[in-house]
């Protein structure tokens, strides 16, 4: 199945700091994972299709056949799931992965 996410088709700041589709798109390169990316407008994100996958009118959203998920975190920690080597095994070091997912 096709893996489709969303990014900003302009940031205002460039991309700083606003670009959280980066880290989903870092974490689908890692794995060599093939993805698309839908580019949205600032008014795109609040219309109701987009509305209706990320209920906050935010980026990144991912979708994979009937599975939508939004929230870096969730994203990165569901293709940490489908593929190794995106966390560690050592329970321990995973735990702290999880810290540095979810602060930023």
């Amino acid at each position: 199945m096709t893996i489709t996410i969303t990014a900003f088709e302009r940031s205002p700041d460039g991309g700083k700091g606003l670009a959280r589709d980066t880290r989903v798109r870092w974490a689908l390169e890692e794995v060599g994972q093939p993805y698309q990316v839908r580019l949205v407008s600032f008014a795109e994100m609040k219309a109701p299709d987009h509305l209706a996958i990320h209920p906050f009118g935010q980026i990144p959203t991912y979708e994979e056949g009937s599975l939508s998920l939004f929230e870096t975190g969730s994203i990165v920690f569901h293709l940490a799931e489908q593929h190794a080597g995106l966390l560690p095994k050592d329970r321990d070091a995973r735990a702290r992965d999880h810290v540095d997912v979810c602060r930023t």
